[in-house]
């Protein structure tokens, strides 16, 4: 790794760490599901830990901490501490976790403890969202893997044809494989086109364009930087992949959750309350 790569690094994780600290309060607006947990922190960087003098509003403040620890922690949207009070009981009563209400994202409605069964997703549906996440992975897994391929993906112009490169050697991309045709190298330009045809299965002009290539003095910077170049759009790409592949398996898994919590068909109502709905069909 040239200095001028371990310079690009520095300077763009230099600019990620803003980002992800934006990005946190993002997730946290967003798990919280309101600008108070921002408004509350930048409360204690200015005010610290004073005690609120009014006891109605401390009161008031507390709850509100309250609320939003429950949402921070569960990821559950309950509308009142009083509403997380009645879901913390219901789930103890009813032997549910709560990572899975949490699973369920919005097909869980989380103040009347119910599955919202007409917006549950079909078997194919779900099965089509299986089918997004493991593509996701593979591709995402493929892409890791071109992160330490040393070989670089180019082509003969003149012939459409792509091909493998190396500092060293220039091969077809049967040449990738155990066993498959042997790369070009500078010092096979010697030997007769058809001995370099076999070997290679170039023709006998790419042959001669490649030699061409293996002999230019300034060809082995221009491959390293290609390559650099090739595993720096391939980490993009992963970033991007990883991404959908986490919004795949949400998608997911909420279908999944939730079709197999309504499977039990919970009463919702909480013990001491006057509330009886039931999951319907």
């Amino acid at each position: 790794m040239d200095s001028a790569t371990v310079s690009n690094l520095a300077q763009s994780f230099s600019l990620a760490v803003p980002l992800l600290i934006a990005a946190a309060f993002g997730w946290a607006i967003y798990r919280a599901g309101s600008r108070q947990v921002v408004v509350r922190r930048l409360w204690q960087l200015v005010h610290g830990k004073q005690e609120i003098a009014d006891p109605k509003v401390r009161a008031f403040v507390e709850d509100e901490a309250s609320l939003l620890s429950f949402r921070m922690l569960a990821g559950v949207p309950v509308s009142s501490l009083e509403r997380a009070h009645q879901l913390i009981d219901w789930t103890k009563s009813n032997d549910v976790q709560m990572y899975r209400l949490r699973l369920c994202g919005d097909l869980f409605d989380p103040d009347l403890r119910r599955i919202r069964v007409e917006d549950l997703p079909s078997k194919w549906a779900l099965g089509l969202r299986g089918a997004r996440l493991l593509l996701c992975v593979f591709f995402a897994v493929t892409s890791a893997g071109i992160l330490f391929f040393d070989k670089t993906l180019m082509k003969v112009n003149a012939t459409d044809r792509y091909f493998f490169a190396t500092t060293s050697a220039l091969g077809s991309l049967g040449s990738a494989i155990p066993f498959g045709p042997s790369p070009l190298k500078a010092a096979d330009c010697s030997k007769p086109s058809d001995v370099n045809e076999a070997r290679t299965t170039f023709t006998t002009q790419e042959v001669e364009i490649l030699c061409g290539v293996l002999k230019a003095h300034d060809t082995p910077s221009y491959l390293r930087a290609a390559l650099n170049e090739q595993r720096w759009e391939f980490a993009k790409l992963l970033v991007i992949l990883v991404v959908l592949a986490w919004m795949s398996f949400f998608s997911w898994a909420s279908g999944f959750s939730a079709h197999k919590l309504a499977k039990r068909r919970i009463d919702p109502s909480v013990s001491g309350t006057q509330l009886h709905l039931a999951f319907g069909d």
